[in-house]
């Protein structure tokens, strides 16, 4: 099962708001095998692209694109997810998994209690 998670920059320490992680954790079973950089995540940068002037279709799209590399992973493990995130998954075809902090402080912790039905 390939599982994808949003972390920091730390690429550990789950984030709570989807849209706003620096990677995407990508685990193959309770195996790290990749890490997606997402642009989105950068939100106080001065070059990131301002969503104020996008209406929800083009919204929807921006995070669409930028996360394409996650195509392949069967579900997403969420604490939070916007709308335009979540049609954006959606159109992928991953499965949203709302997690609770509970489940993990990591992306170690919560795909390990995911795995293991303790979610």
């Amino acid at each position: 099962m390939k599982i994808a998670v949003p972390v920091d920059s730390d690429k550990k320490t789950i984030i709570k708001r989807t849209g706003q992680a620096i990677y995407f954790a990508i685990y193959e079973n309770e195996t790290v095998v990749d890490f997606i950089k997402n642009s989105h995540g950068n939100h106080g940068e001065k070059n990131h692209h301002n969503h104020k002037n996008m209406d929800n279709k083009e919204h929807t799209a921006s995070h669409k694109k930028d996360i394409m590399g996650l195509n392949g992973c069967d579900v997403i493990l969420v604490q939070a997810v916007g709308e335009h995130m979540k049609e954006a998954l959606n159109e992928i075809e991953i499965k949203i998994e709302k997690i609770r902090k509970k489940d993990g402080d990591t992306a170690d912790e919560a795909v390990k209690n995911f795995l293991n039905n303790n979610i």
